[in-house]
């Protein structure tokens, strides 16, 4: 795990990610960013958070998508408003982190969060696949 400096160069890196989740900054940026090298960034960046920057991109960019869906925005929106190229690698790449497609998740999601009168929250997709199961 990194120590002093080098963590709130990470840190520095992991924010910048939360920050520019749509248009989603390259390894070579991030690197830029921090003063770090992209090999150092990367191994450390892994280490102290437990996943690569990309991966770590992509659940950020997922657990947003997760939240608009829920609030009933189209599949379509959301895979663009996440920064994801293509409605193709948005629905896999969301299917293999969650389990099911994105408009699946969608209308298991959207009548709970409704009958709740909470607009935007967030509940983990293991409580819908066995909430899913008693339906």
């Amino acid at each position: 795990m990194a120590r002093g400096v080098v963590l709130q160069r990470l840190v520095r890196a992991r924010d910048y990610l939360h920050a520019e989740l749509e248009r989603g900054p390259q390894l070579a940026e991030l690197a830029r960013e921090t003063g770090l090298s992209r090999a150092h960034l990367a191994r450390e960046f892994s280490s102290t958070f437990g996943v690569p920057p990309h991966r770590y991109l992509v659940q950020l960019r997922v657990e947003r998508a997760k939240r608009e869906l829920a609030a009933g925005a189209r599949v379509t929106d959301v895979c663009h408003a996440v920064g994801f190229a293509s409605l193709g690698s948005f629905s896999s790449s969301f299917h293999r982190r969650v389990g099911m497609s994105p408009r699946a998740w969608q209308k298991l999601a959207r009548p709970f969060v409704q009958s709740l009168g909470i607009p935007r929250l967030f509940v983990p997709s293991c409580y819908f696949n066995a909430y899913a199961a008693h339906v």
